[in-house]
C-alpha cells in the first residue's frame, strides 16, 4: 500500500476525501477534479517506482475498490476511468461487491468483493482512503483469487486521528520534513523521474 499523502482527521485534504463524494454540484465537481489532478500527478511521478518494488515491469490493469455503501457509481471510478489520464485508457471494472459486503463492517474478508477473471495481469488497486485497510486489502485478495499476477494498491489519503496512539507524534515528525513532488515512500533516499 502506497499512500498519496496523509489525510489527518479535521483537516482540509480529509475534508476534500470527503466532500468529493459527499457534495453534489459545482461543489462535487471541484474537489473531485483537484484530487483527479493529485493523483494524475501523483502516478506520473512514482507509479514507476511502484512497480519496480512489486518486481514487475508495470500494470497493465488499473481498477478501483468499489462501494459497499450503495453507491451505483463511486466517484472515485469516474475519477480513474474517465479523469486521470495515466489511468484512464488501463481502467477496467473488476471488483463486485458481494451481498455480504455491508454486514461485514470494519472486518477484513476475502467475500466482501468478487472480481471478473484475470489471467496473470498485475494490477494497480486505487482506493480514496486508508483508515483500517480492511476494504483494500479484500479487494486485492479477490483479485488476487481471481487470478491477478502483483496487486499494488494506491490510496488518495491514510487517514489518522491525531488522538489514538503515537499518531500525533509520528505526524510532527513529518511535518519537518519539506513538502516535494518527488519525495517517494518507497524510495525515500530520492530519485528522479528516470531512474
Amino acid at each position: 500500500m502506497v499512500p498519496v499523502s496523509l489525510a489527518l482527521k479535521n483537516e482540509q485534504y480529509a475534508n476534500e476525501l470527503w466532500r468529493y463524494k459527499n457534495t453534489t454540484g459545482a461543489q462535487q465537481h471541484y474537489f473531485r477534479t483537484g484530487l483527479a489532478a493529485v493523483l494524475w500527478r501523483f502516478l506520473a511521478l512514482h507509479e514507476a517506482c511502484i512497480a519496480a518494488h512489486c518486481a514487475v515491469p508495470g500494470f497493465s490493469v488499473v481498477t478501483t475498490v468499489p462501494s459497499t455503501s450503495g453507491r451505483e457509481i463511486h466517484p472515485l471510478r469516474t475519477m480513474v476511468a474517465d479523469m486521470v489520464g495515466a489511468t484512464r485508457g488501463r481502467y477496467r471494472d473488476l471488483l463486485t461487491p458481494t451481498p455480504e459486503a455491508a454486514a461485514l463492517g470494519r472486518t477484513g474478508s476475502s467475500a466482501r468483493y468478487t472480481s471478473s477473471a484475470l489471467w496473470g495481469e498485475d494490477v494497480l488497486l486505487v482506493d480514496d482512503t486508508w483508515t483500517t485497510g480492511h476494504h483494500a486489502q479484500s479487494a486485492a485478495a479477490a483479485l488476487k483469487a481471481a487470478g491477478a499476477g502483483s496487486v499494488a494498491i494506491v490510496v488518495l489519503g491514510r487517514h489518522l486521528n491525531l488522538t489514538y496512539g503515537d499518531t500525533a507524534t509520528l505526524v510532527e515528525q513529518a511535518r519537518l520534513r519539506s513538502f516535494s513532488w518527488a519525495a517517494c515512500a518507497l524510495r525515500p533516499w530520492g530519485h528522479s523521474r528516470d531512474s
